[in-house]
């Protein structure tokens, strides 16, 4: 497996432009990871964690910044020492994060899930919810199951791209 295809498989719907960021276990897969995606508009950052697995974040920087701007992600990431001004500050709060623990529950909002589930998903600690798939969903399950499809189908279609050829940097919207 290229790390191209690490891409494809787990990071279609950033790639696309749907989805903030996403998150890649990499010790599973033995390949070399780059400094960089090499891909124009999406960012990297390698996450040391406290378990073998290493991580990394893909991530649009714009997506990302708004996805911090929303009052429940401020409030609730302030509150767990974020500066959500400064997005290279807020990044590297959520490295120290994972090294304080295994997988902080504020990560919902750097991965673009719908800021009243991360807050519902904190508040609850990941119990009560009313649906749950990718992440656990506390309000609005309707929009859930319609971002998830979204999600999903970008996925697909990166896939049978990229398997029948298509290069990565003309699956990138």
């Amino acid at each position: 497996m290229t790390f191209h295809e690490l891409l494809v498989i787990h990071a279609s719907p950033t790639l696309k432009g749907l989805k903030a960021a996403s998150l890649i276990a990499t010790s599973h897969y033995g390949i070399e990871i780059p400094e960089d995606t090499g891909i124009d508009g999406l960012s990297m950052m390698r996450i040391p964690t406290r378990k073998e697995t290493g991580l990394i974040l893909i991530y649009r920087k714009e997506m990302l910044m708004e996805c911090l701007a929303s009052p429940d992600a401020r409030r609730i990431l302030e509150e767990r020492g974020y500066d959500t001004r400064d997005i290279s500050k807020s990044l590297l709060r959520l490295k120290q994060r994972f090294e304080e623990i295994d997988m902080p529950h504020e990560i919902g909002f750097f991965l673009g899930y719908p800021p009243n589930d991360v807050k519902g998903f904190i508040e609850n600690n990941g119990k009560n919810a009313i649906a749950s798939g990718m992440w656990k969903v506390y309000s609005d399950k309707e929009n859930a199951e319609r971002l998830l499809k979204l999600w999903n189908d970008a996925k697909a279609l990166c896939m049978s791209l990229f398997r029948s050829g298509v290069d990565i940097s003309r699956l990138v919207a």
